[in-house]
């Protein structure tokens, strides 16, 4: 578990995440808005970022589930299919925090919308680059067991159903960052985000753009990326 972290956005950060609109968008009286909300976020610690993750063995397999040691069973088809030959499993979680959040829903309810949208593209972009660290930390625990790391699934996206939310948190201890799941799998607070890793040999490895072409909101989403090219072993 991670509390003391570091986590700063910039300007440039933001804008580049426009892609083709940033021109029409990037005007001086939207560059001094983005200026003063991450001068506020700095000063005041909007940005709260946590990780947890932890990594177990995955002691048998079969058809459409997997069983981790301490009898944890995981019912999960695309589980199987995109971790062929997974000798332990690595479950993270991060989050930005709330206070984002809940600044974002009092500038909706003061009808100041322009500020509340960039305010949550800022957390939007904070917490996508928190969710690369943790995928950078389970890598290298990864590497320090000599053993590969897969490509990064998450419950609701890539196929992978969202009734894994729970244990995943739990195989995680997202409580310990006070991240916990609805009955309906959504994490709470909402700037957070759950994963699962397989360790093994020769894992199936994936890109964070061949994720982006999968998804569903993947032509509205500024935060996209455009590498395409999946890398299999």
């Amino acid at each position: 578990m991670l509390t003391d972290l570091r986590l700063a956005v910039t300007v440039e950060e933001i804008t580049s995440s426009w892609g083709p609109r940033k021109a029409r968008l990037a005007s001086a009286r939207m560059l001094a808005l983005i200026s003063e909300l991450l001068a506020q976020i700095e000063e005041s610690n909007w940005i709260q970022p946590k990780i947890s993750f932890e990594v177990c063995p995955i002691v048998s397999t079969g058809p459409g589930w997997l069983e981790l040691r301490g009898a944890t069973r995981l019912i999960s088809r695309t589980l199987v299919h995109h971790l062929p030959g997974a000798l332990q499993l690595g479950t993270g979680v991060c989050t930005i925090g709330d206070v984002i959040e809940n600044r974002v829903r009092e500038g909706f309810a003061a009808s100041d919308r322009l500020r509340a949208v960039i305010l949550d593209e800022i957390g939007t972009l904070a917490l996508f680059r928190l969710s690369e660290k943790l995928e950078e930390m389970i890598r290298e625990e990864a590497g320090h067991r000599g053993l590969e790391a897969s490509g990064v699934l998450s419950p609701g996206e890539d196929g992978l159903e969202i009734s894994l939310q729970e244990a995943i948190c739990d195989l995680a201890s997202s409580s310990k960052i006070g991240v916990f799941h609805t009955s309906s799998g959504m994490l709470v607070p909402r700037k957070s985000i759950s994963m699962v890793v397989g360790l093994g040999t020769r894992m199936p490895k994936w890109s964070r753009g061949d994720r982006c072409a999968r998804c569903g909101a993947r032509e509205r989403c500024p935060h996209r990326h455009p590498q395409l090219v999946e890398v299999t072993r």
